[in-house]
Protein backbone atom coordinates (compact mmCIF):
# COMPACT_ATOMS: atom_id res chain seq x y z
CA UNK A 1 0.00 0.00 0.00
CA UNK A 2 1.17 3.38 -0.93
CA UNK A 3 0.73 6.73 1.43
CA UNK A 4 1.73 9.56 0.32
CA UNK A 5 3.46 8.40 -2.67
CA UNK A 6 5.43 6.16 0.26
CA UNK A 7 5.74 2.30 -0.30
CA UNK A 8 4.59 1.48 3.44
CA UNK A 9 4.72 -2.22 2.61
CA UNK A 10 8.86 -1.73 2.13
CA UNK A 11 9.04 0.70 4.59
CA UNK A 12 7.40 -2.13 6.83
CA UNK A 13 9.74 -4.92 5.96
CA UNK A 14 12.64 -2.55 6.75
CA UNK A 15 11.43 -2.43 9.72
CA UNK A 16 10.61 -5.81 10.69
CA UNK A 17 14.45 -6.39 9.42
CA UNK A 18 16.01 -4.08 11.61
CA UNK A 19 14.16 -5.83 14.54
CA UNK A 20 16.47 -8.75 13.95
CA UNK A 21 19.25 -6.76 12.41
CA UNK A 22 20.03 -3.12 13.02
CA UNK A 23 22.83 -2.93 10.82
CA UNK A 24 20.36 -3.07 7.46
CA UNK A 25 19.58 0.56 8.37
CA UNK A 26 23.41 1.46 7.43
CA UNK A 27 24.09 2.71 4.34
CA UNK A 28 27.37 4.00 2.51
CA UNK A 29 26.52 6.26 0.05
CA UNK A 30 28.96 7.29 -3.02
CA UNK A 31 29.13 10.30 -5.52
CA UNK A 32 32.14 9.62 -8.23
CA UNK A 33 32.51 12.63 -10.88
CA UNK A 34 34.67 14.14 -13.13
CA UNK A 35 36.10 17.71 -14.27
CA UNK A 36 35.38 18.96 -17.89
CA UNK A 37 37.81 21.04 -19.26
CA UNK A 38 35.89 21.14 -22.56
CA UNK A 39 34.10 24.67 -23.54
CA UNK A 40 30.62 24.29 -24.05
CA UNK A 41 30.37 21.80 -21.84
CA UNK A 42 29.11 21.25 -17.50
CA UNK A 43 32.49 21.32 -15.73
CA UNK A 44 31.44 18.66 -13.32
CA UNK A 45 29.74 15.36 -14.16
CA UNK A 46 28.95 11.84 -11.97
CA UNK A 47 26.85 8.61 -12.70
CA UNK A 48 24.51 8.05 -10.16
CA UNK A 49 23.45 4.47 -9.85
CA UNK A 50 19.72 4.18 -7.85
CA UNK A 51 18.03 0.76 -8.05
CA UNK A 52 18.83 -0.81 -11.37
CA UNK A 53 19.17 2.80 -13.35
CA UNK A 54 21.64 5.66 -13.51
CA UNK A 55 21.28 9.37 -13.90
CA UNK A 56 24.13 11.85 -14.94
CA UNK A 57 24.05 14.60 -12.73
CA UNK A 58 25.42 17.73 -13.99
CA UNK A 59 27.21 20.80 -12.26
CA UNK A 60 28.51 24.26 -13.55
CA UNK A 61 29.84 26.92 -11.08
CA UNK A 62 27.80 30.07 -11.40
CA UNK A 63 28.79 32.74 -14.32
CA UNK A 64 30.61 35.21 -11.56
CA UNK A 65 32.69 32.35 -11.01
CA UNK A 66 33.60 31.37 -14.23
CA UNK A 67 31.15 28.62 -15.04
CA UNK A 68 28.67 29.08 -18.53
CA UNK A 69 25.23 28.41 -17.00
CA UNK A 70 25.10 25.13 -18.18
CA UNK A 71 23.59 22.86 -15.43
CA UNK A 72 22.72 24.03 -11.90
CA UNK A 73 25.63 25.03 -9.51
CA UNK A 74 26.84 23.16 -6.69
CA UNK A 75 25.08 25.32 -4.30
CA UNK A 76 21.59 25.02 -5.91
CA UNK A 77 22.31 21.04 -5.59
CA UNK A 78 23.39 21.12 -1.55
CA UNK A 79 19.69 23.28 -1.53
CA UNK A 80 18.34 20.65 -3.20
CA UNK A 81 19.55 18.18 -1.21
CA UNK A 82 18.24 19.92 1.35
CA UNK A 83 14.73 20.33 0.45
CA UNK A 84 14.07 16.81 -0.66
CA UNK A 85 15.69 15.00 2.42
CA UNK A 86 13.81 17.14 4.60
CA UNK A 87 10.48 16.71 2.70
CA UNK A 88 10.71 12.99 2.77
CA UNK A 89 11.88 12.58 5.97
CA UNK A 90 8.47 14.74 7.16
CA UNK A 91 6.73 12.34 4.38
CA UNK A 92 7.67 9.24 5.64
CA UNK A 93 6.82 10.47 9.26
CA UNK A 94 3.47 11.33 8.47
CA UNK A 95 3.09 8.28 6.44
CA UNK A 96 4.20 6.60 9.03
CA UNK A 97 0.90 7.68 11.63
CA UNK A 98 -1.43 7.15 8.86
CA UNK A 99 -1.87 10.81 7.78
CA UNK A 100 -2.28 11.42 3.79
CA UNK A 101 -1.02 14.40 2.93
CA UNK A 102 -2.58 16.64 -0.02
CA UNK A 103 0.18 18.97 -1.12
CA UNK A 104 3.81 19.45 0.24
CA UNK A 105 6.11 22.16 -0.75
CA UNK A 106 9.30 23.08 -0.09
CA UNK A 107 12.01 25.73 -0.09
CA UNK A 108 15.49 25.88 0.93
CA UNK A 109 18.12 28.65 1.18
CA UNK A 110 21.23 29.84 1.92
CA UNK A 111 23.37 33.35 2.44
CA UNK A 112 26.40 32.72 0.74
CA UNK A 113 29.45 35.20 1.68
CA UNK A 114 32.55 34.23 -1.12
CA UNK A 115 35.49 37.25 0.03
CA UNK A 116 37.21 34.46 1.76
CA UNK A 117 37.29 32.37 -1.70
CA UNK A 118 39.27 35.56 -3.20
CA UNK A 119 41.15 36.81 -0.17
CA UNK A 120 39.04 39.25 1.45
CA UNK A 121 38.48 38.57 5.10
CA UNK A 122 37.64 35.51 6.92
CA UNK A 123 33.86 36.40 7.18
CA UNK A 124 31.44 32.62 7.05
CA UNK A 125 31.31 31.32 3.55
CA UNK A 126 27.99 30.44 4.77
CA UNK A 127 26.44 32.17 7.64
CA UNK A 128 22.38 30.91 6.76
CA UNK A 129 20.96 27.55 5.66
CA UNK A 130 17.28 27.48 6.18
CA UNK A 131 14.49 25.09 5.38
CA UNK A 132 10.49 25.68 4.90
CA UNK A 133 8.10 23.15 4.07
CA UNK A 134 4.40 24.15 3.58
CA UNK A 135 1.95 20.77 4.14
CA UNK A 136 -1.76 20.83 2.91
CA UNK A 137 -3.20 18.34 5.15
CA UNK A 138 -5.71 18.15 7.91
CA UNK A 139 -3.52 17.86 11.40
CA UNK A 140 -3.48 20.27 13.95
CA UNK A 141 -0.19 23.08 14.22
CA UNK A 142 1.40 21.05 17.08
CA UNK A 143 1.68 17.64 14.95
CA UNK A 144 3.38 19.87 12.39
CA UNK A 145 5.30 21.56 15.47
CA UNK A 146 6.28 17.97 16.48
CA UNK A 147 6.72 16.92 12.74
CA UNK A 148 8.80 20.09 12.33
CA UNK A 149 11.28 18.52 15.04
CA UNK A 150 11.27 15.20 14.39
CA UNK A 151 12.26 15.64 10.60
CA UNK A 152 15.06 17.98 12.11
CA UNK A 153 16.43 15.37 14.20
CA UNK A 154 15.73 12.58 11.49
CA UNK A 155 16.97 13.89 8.34
CA UNK A 156 20.46 12.73 7.87
CA UNK A 157 21.12 15.59 5.73
CA UNK A 158 19.60 18.45 8.13
CA UNK A 159 21.73 16.43 11.04
CA UNK A 160 25.17 16.77 8.72
CA UNK A 161 24.14 20.71 8.53
CA UNK A 162 23.09 21.18 12.55
CA UNK A 163 26.07 18.98 14.04
CA UNK A 164 29.05 19.12 13.17
CA UNK A 165 29.91 16.05 10.97
CA UNK A 166 33.61 15.53 10.36
CA UNK A 167 34.72 16.40 7.23
CA UNK A 168 37.95 14.39 6.05
CA UNK A 169 39.30 15.79 2.15
CA UNK A 170 42.42 15.14 0.49
CA UNK A 171 43.54 15.72 -2.91
CA UNK A 172 46.04 13.38 -4.28
CA UNK A 173 48.11 13.17 -7.71
CA UNK A 174 46.44 10.63 -10.27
Amino acid sequence: MKLNNVDMAAVAALAERAKQDPAVLRMEKRVEGTWSSSTGTPQFSATVSHGSTQTVLRADMALPFGGGALAPDPLQYLLFGLAACYSATLVMLASMEGVSLEGLKATAENSVDSGRVFGFGDRPLVSRVAVRVTVSTAVDDATLARWAQAAREKCPFAFTVANAVPLETRVERA
